[in-house]
């Protein structure tokens, strides 16, 4: 039976791609987390903060991982917590370290990236278009690219954009805050010139367990939905599907947000996604899965 390594597991993405590992049981599943567990059965669930080299050097001689999984990240609104340099050591450094492991043990990773580190643009292309991450999160984001490019012997980058859904986990993503926002009864400022091609979080998850069924070589691809919508669209679509008043999706623009730099538009070219076959269902779709994790 394969070995798979998640790190990240209880994070945003993670669980539900433990999950569905779990209910293919098609490998003996790994899932590293630092602060919170998660139980889910058919997982192997071990903590490990990824900044102790030694433990994570332990985890990999015991688990053999033919595959991993690294999501674990100090994430774009989690980077006001931390120094730059803490950031850069964990969004860097560490996936140097599990690259080096990776290839020590001839394990596939599949790394999750973001969009984030591209300029603003239409049509985004993985090889030509240019490449201007704003933030410390992107710009150590595409550091780790370049560490896994360098160090690790298969791989593959995912340039994942806006991730939408219910967490299953302590992380909150602007999904969960407008939900509790809207069910509140109070109203959300949303900005209308933010557009970028989101992903609902269970279709990243089963986008993630194909890729090594679709894996040849090494790659960088994107990972994106085909609908390209600002976040006012995404609230306004949400309001209708959870039958909230759309009175409370308020108009908001991009400047009156300071805390750190945003990129208008993120046109991701998602054609290399499609030609290996992984596709993922519409906004509106999505919305009308994700009723079942409500909270």
């Amino acid at each position: 039976m394969r070995s798979i390594l998640v790190t990240g597991a209880s994070g945003y993405i993670g669980p539900y791609l433990c999950k569905e590992l779990a209910k293919q049981k098609a490998a003996k599943v790994t899932g590293i987390y630092n602060e919170h567990s998660l139980d889910i059965e058919g997982i192997d669930h071990v903590k490990c903060d990824l900044t102790n080299t030694l433990r994570l050097k332990e985890i990999f001689r015991n688990a053999r991982p033919d595959i991993v999984y690294h999501l674990a990240s100090v994430t774009q609104t989690k980077t006001s917590l931390h120094d730059d340099d803490y950031v850069e050591f964990f969004n860097n450094n560490i996936t140097r370290e599990i690259a080096k492991l990776c290839n020590e043990h001839n394990s596939l990773l599949i790394f999750t990236s973001t969009d984030l580190v591209y300029s603003e643009g239409k049509d985004l292309k993985e090889e030509t278009s240019e490449l201007d991450p704003l933030t410390i999160y992107a710009k150590t984001k595409l550091m780790a690219e370049n560490s896994i490019k360098e160090l690790a012997g298969k791989y593959i980058i995912l340039r994942t954009a806006l991730v939408y859904g219910f967490s299953l986990s302590a992380y909150k993503s602007f999904f969960d805050f407008a939900y509790s926002t809207f069910k509140g009864g109070n109203s959300l400022r949303a900005f209308t010139d933010q557009f970028r091609k989101p992903i609902y979080n269970e279709d990243a998850a089963s986008i993630l367990t194909m890729i090594p069924k679709v894996y040849s070589q090494n790659d960088i691809v994107n990972l994106s939905g085909d609908e390209y919508l600002s976040r006012y669209d995404m609230c306004l679509l949400m309001a209708e599907a959870f039958a909230f008043d759309k009175k409370f999706v308020i108009k908001g623009l991009t400047k009156e947000f300071t805390e750190f730099p945003l990129v208008r538009q993120l046109d991701l070219n998602n054609e290399k996604m499609k030609k290996l076959a992984l596709r993922t269902g519409t906004y509106n779709e999505n919305l009308h899965k994700s009723l079942k994790y409500m909270p």
